[in-house]
């Protein structure tokens, strides 16, 4: 396998918002493009809904095999617009939510198997799993969860927060629904994580972002899961949504390339309210995605067209692929890291 194909664990709470079915879109195609390995596919809520949608996806993009799991224990939960019928529409090979491991115990198996400092996980919901396996103990031949992660995660890349202003300072005007839901995992994954983490904040991808796509989902197969994510998250017609979690995908993917630009390092004061404060400093481990200009100007109808162009993309067809296998790579597709001690 090239070293320039990102292994990546995505961990999704699907199910308040058709992002998520977007994220995936692009997950999968990057991962048909060859510049990805996805190792699992999680979600952070006890939904059996929910992680039959994921699973639903995953089998229409032609990789049934992906583990699966999903939160046991306490987790949120709301009402979703479109994973029960995501769900009944598509197959998924599920039973139940209890045949589904527990997340936490994916993320050890998945992660023991990995080379060091070599997985990207993607959190583009709540911080619920990643909690849980902070808290994993030491057991006879594991690691305890804390220690896995140090060894084997490259980064931690989140969709959350809102870094207004210089330093940022976030008062939740804007809202932050995938720390404030579960607020007790939020603050103590951010104030423990023990590695590099990079922030997609709302300001950058979702509300008030300005970027949007969605629309041209309508040109794809009616059997397409994402395309009917989207159609039942509005009502029957496909329109276009903010792109936080699309966005989080591919940053983790490609890097900053001529997308983005990262912040300065340092930390994210979290307080138990949600509400924080940015600190900088030279030693923090942590960052934020900041837009970049073209022209003078931001490049969202670039990055709305990159994203675009993934999530219709059409699976690449079973038969020309072998499961855990992935075509090289053009070179211009490959991943172009701006700094490498975070991704």
């Amino acid at each position: 396998m090239q070293p320039s194909v990102v292994k990546i664990f995505f961990d999704t709470d699907m199910m308040t918002d058709c992002d998520d079915a977007g994220a995936m879109a692009v997950l999968h195609a990057l991962a048909d493009l060859g510049e990805c390995e996805i190792l699992a596919t999680v979600t952070s809520v006890a939904d059996p809904e929910s992680i039959a949608t994921v699973a639903a996806i995953n089998r229409y993009y032609g990789r049934p095999s992906l583990p699966i799991g999903m939160a046991k224990a306490s987790s949120v939960q709301q009402k979703s617009l479109f994973t029960a019928r995501v769900a009944a529409e598509f197959p998924h090979g599920l039973k139940s939510g209890e045949e589904v491991p527990d997340a936490t115990r994916v993320y050890r198996d998945v992660l023991e198997k990995q080379p060091d400092q070599s997985v990207v996980i993607v959190t583009v919901g709540y911080l619920t799993n990643l909690k849980n396996l902070l808290q994993l103990p030491a057991s006879e031949g594991h690691l305890s969860g804390s220690d896995l992660i140090r060894r084997r995660v490259k980064t931690w890349v989140c969709m959350g927060g809102n870094f207004i202003g210089h330093p940022p300072k976030d008062d939740l005007k804007l809202g932050n629904v995938n720390f404030q839901r579960d607020a007790a995992s939020a603050l103590h994954v951010i104030q423990r994580w023990p590695g590099p983490v990079v922030f997609a904040g709302r300001e950058v991808c979702s509300v008030p972002s300005g970027l949007a796509i969605g629309t041209n989902l309508a040109k794809t197969p009616t059997n397409n899961p994402i395309r009917r994510a989207y159609e039942h998250y509005f009502g029957g017609t496909a329109r276009n949504r903010h792109v936080a979690d699309l966005a989080t995908v591919l940053y983790a993917v490609r890097g900053l390339r001529d997308y983005w630009n990262l912040s300065a390092p340092g930390r994210m004061d979290l307080h138990p309210s949600m509400t924080f404060e940015w600190k900088f400093y030279a030693e923090g481990n942590q960052r934020y995605l900041l837009k970049r200009q073209r022209n003078g100007q931001p490049n969202d109808r670039h990055v709305e067209s990159v994203l675009d162009e993934l999530l219709v993309q059409p699976p690449q067809p079973q038969g020309a692929r072998c499961e855990g296998t992935y075509p090289q790579a053009p070179a211009r597709r490959r991943p172009r890291w701006a700094h490498d001690a975070f991704l």
